[in-house]
């Protein structure tokens, strides 16, 4: 009997500062469209809810809390921020959405920097159950010395993430198995598999590439159900700050790491930047969810969790 290849559907959309897009396989293409632009209006909603720049968006409104003063937000800005919350302690502050309060632009390394980073109260995240709202709240105490403010929130790293991962629902609500999201190529996010090829039973596969000189670097991954994040300098240089130094990343040259959590893949691609290999090692032999390909320098990379032989 002739087997007939399955249909594929592309969409694409400006959102973020990047462009996202939504692969579609095994549904009619006018379909397929419909859904992706029911994505691509999630995916605004929740720009504007995160947007530094949007002075009305939870973040806008955060950034210009004073000490001891509250907000209520919603469940999107809740749930992201306690994942970047648990992000900062399980990586012991390698991953920080509030590395904006203790910088200044032009001028990055302090030599206190480390003490006022370590003296730095959180951002406090509260639920309220007689209401079920949530809110967030500013400790009475920050930090002021230097003239450093003390919030100012940016979901860069992370938010991307989070936006992907809140896609599966509606994928879920249309009936679509199978699809490939990614957002700027530096997120992907895979439900199902491919539809042709020994993908179809791996994946999708996805591209892993740089320039750099390392022999036997996989070329690209197969992704189930799972996320695969990147940061690097390649494409903006040396833009990750180490939140411990205030100067800019040097640990690494590029990182990508696989999780069932698109946000969590985001978050911890940044991380790993300003993690040392043994930090790495250590984190991904306490969390085997976590996969991850570290490229140290032009002639050497690891990788954590995953057999490539």
């Amino acid at each position: 009997m002739k087997k007939y290849k399955q249909s594929i559907s592309r969409s694409a959309h400006f959102a973020m500062g990047t462009t996202f897009e939504i692969v579609i396989a095994g549904k009619e293409k006018t379909y397929a469209l419909q859904a992706s632009q029911e994505i691509f209006n999630e995916i605004d909603r929740i720009e504007n809810l995160f947007s530094r720049f949007n002075p009305c968006s939870d973040i806008g409104q955060i950034n210009r809390l004073k000490p001891g003063q509250s907000l209520r937000i919603g469940i999107e800005t809740y749930e992201c921020l306690k994942t970047a919350s648990q992000i900062h302690s399980l990586t012991s502050g390698a991953f920080d959405v509030n590395i904006g309060s203790l910088t200044k632009p032009g001028k990055l390394a302090n030599p206190k920097f480390e003490k006022m980073s370590q003296g730095r109260k959180q951002l406090q995240l509260d639920f309220s159950k007689s209401t079920g709202g949530f809110a967030v709240r500013i400790p009475e105490e920050q930090q002021s010395e230097h003239d450093v403010c003390g919030i100012n929130l940016d979901l860069g790293g992370i938010g991307k993430g989070y936006a992907l991962d809140k896609s599966i629902n509606i994928l879920s609500d249309w009936g679509i198995n199978n699809a490939l999201i990614h957002g700027g190529t530096s997120t992907a996010l895979a439900v199902g598999t491919a539809p042709d090829g020994n993908s179809n039973k791996k994946g999708w596969p996805v591209g892993i590439s740089g320039d750099w000189e390392c022999h036997r670097v996989p070329k690209k991954f197969y992704l189930r159900d799972r996320a695969l994040s990147s940061s690097g300098t390649e494409v903006k240089g040396e833009h990750i700050i180490n939140p411990k130094t205030g100067s800019a990343a040097k640990e690494n040259m590029a990182t990508w790491v696989s999780h069932p959590s698109a946000t969590v893949a985001d978050a911890l691609s940044t991380a790993f930047m300003v993690m040392s290999t043994e930090e790495i090692k250590a984190f991904c032999d306490n969390n085997p969810e976590v996969w991850a390909l570290v490229i140290i320098d032009s002639n050497s990379y690891k990788i954590f969790n995953v057999d490539y032989s």
